[in-house]
């Protein structure tokens, strides 16, 4: 059985504030505008927003010419049709290139997904898919996560079939460490960024709310290029 005292720790440390799960898929054509940035950060310092004392974990080149930077929530639907329909594209035309090096950054909004964002930073070191093998389980099994009656014992499940024993996984969602430093990557990204909303993504200098179709993205991507 999944331990209580996992639960009322992850649930504390989840701030006061309310953000929501972002605006619906945009879509484009090629007669679309391309979505007006809700903010314009003049000074992008990346490691000035980072997760506190974790480090950045991304894919592809690092002095790749365009860094996409998206603020993930595990349980956001719009996040998982993101990473379930879109991602895959971008990163066949430009990560796999070396166009685009991308990060994705933890901003739950709830207890369960504050676990999962936990599990997946325990899953970098753990689990043979990593960091992002793990966030991909939870993407994929995102309906099922969110109809669950039981989230912990959900998540628990796919952590064992990330390769997490149960020790690991109990071991994993008490690192006060690792919980801290996530809050306060959110706290600097609402701080720097204004982000206050999944999925939120910071291309370049411009904070982009909600998700989009990959066509934007690609237009987004190539005006850099």
């Amino acid at each position: 059985m999944v331990s209580t005292r996992m639960g009322f720790l992850v649930a504390i440390a989840i701030s006061s504030i309310i953000y929501g799960c972002g605006k619906k898929m945009q879509e484009s054509s090629d007669s679309v505008l391309l979505p007006s940035p809700v903010k314009v950060v003049s000074d992008v310092n990346l490691s000035a927003s980072s997760m506190g004392n974790m480090i950045d974990i991304s894919i592809g080149r690092q002095d790749a010419p365009v860094t996409i930077i998206e603020y993930s929530s595990m349980t956001c639907f719009h996040c998982a049709s993101f990473h379930n329909n879109v991602f895959g594209k971008i990163e066949d035309k430009y990560i796999k290139t070396g166009k685009v090096r991308y990060i994705l950054r933890e901003f739950p909004m709830d207890s369960a997904s504050m676990a999962a964002s936990m599990l997946a930073r325990c899953a970098e070191n753990r689990s043979e898919g990593g960091y992002f093998g793990f966030l991909s389980i939870v993407f994929k099994n995102n309906e099922d996560l969110l109809k669950s009656s039981n989230y912990w014992q959900f998540l628990l499940n796919m952590a064992k079939v990330a390769g997490f024993s149960q020790r690991e996984f109990d071991s994993c969602l008490k690192n006060q460490d690792i919980l801290d430093n996530i809050n306060l990557g959110k706290k600097r990204a609402l701080e720097k960024f204004s982000i206050d909303a999944t999925p939120s993504f910071l291309i370049g200098g411009n904070v982009y709310a909600g998700a989009m179709s990959a066509d934007i993205f690609f237009k987004i991507i190539d005006s850099m290029l």
